[in-house]
């Protein structure tokens, strides 16, 4: 028995260490996790046992017109490398009712296709601050088209021909972008020293961004956990 539980201890040692990226002497790397949940009040209440929406042994019980944080699919990290000159491919499938992402995160100069799979000719646009705008051609049921976006910031991607063919972007110049489901891990590797900025970002929520330095054979772990308090607390420090 004591022979089992020490082999499962150095199985949960060695899957943990191998989570986290390979040395390289001149190059480094920063990792973590990526995970969201609901504000810090209503996680108080839950654990007092409340009724209504909160269970009776703690915890929440999510409706359909609620958010459930813990099982969020688009959340995205991103790096911002000042290196990077963009030039990156993205593929947006526009349907009859709806977009196949409600959220991206793309670098500027970075490529951004829309392959429309509804029964309509479609025209998308790209709209930043300020009324700045891109105009996609006409796509005809069955066909794509692509165009190199030059607009930073908060964006949003949407149909003339349908309203609810929206998609929300964040672009920054050099941004390298991840999406990922709450609580799966992120790396960026193989990183040359010096200074970067990363976000993590969920479009209903806003970002956090910090900043990072790297240095030669390092690796830096970093774990955020996005919800409105920490959004709203947030500096954007390390």
């Amino acid at each position: 028995m004591t022979k089992s539980l020490l082999l499962l201890f150095l199985l949960v040692v060695f899957i943990s260490c191998s989570s986290a990226p390979e040395i390289v002497p001149d190059k480094g790397a920063v990792y973590g996790t990526i995970s969201a949940e609901s504000h810090k009040d209503i996680l108080a209440k839950a654990s007092k046992n409340k009724d209504g929406i909160y269970k009776k042994k703690g915890g929440i019980i999510f409706t359909e017109k609620m958010v459930n944080y813990q099982q969020l699919k688009e959340l995205f990290v991103c790096l911002i490398d000042p290196s990077s000159t963009g030039g990156r491919d993205h593929l947006l499938i526009a349907n009859d009712n709806n977009m196949s992402h409600r959220s991206l995160a793309i670098g500027k100069s970075d490529r951004l296709s829309i392959l429309n799979n509804s029964s309509a000719t479609l025209t998308f646009f790209l709209a930043g601050k300020n009324d700045a705008i891109q105009v996609y051609s006409p796509i005809k049921p069955g066909e794509r088209s692509a165009l190199k976006v030059g607009l930073e910031g908060d964006l949003e991607l949407g149909s003339d021909e349908n309203e609810s063919l929206r998609t929300t972007l964040l672009s920054r110049r050099g941004l390298v972008g991840q999406q990922h489901s709450s609580g799966d891990q992120y790396s960026f590797s193989n990183l040359r020293p010096g200074q970067y900025k990363i976000l993590f970002w969920f479009w209903r929520l806003g970002l956090v961004e910090k900043d990072i330095i790297i240095k030669a054979g390092e690796n830096i772990k970093l774990n955020q956990v996005l919800s409105v308090d920490k959004i709203l607390e947030s500096k954007n420090e390390p």
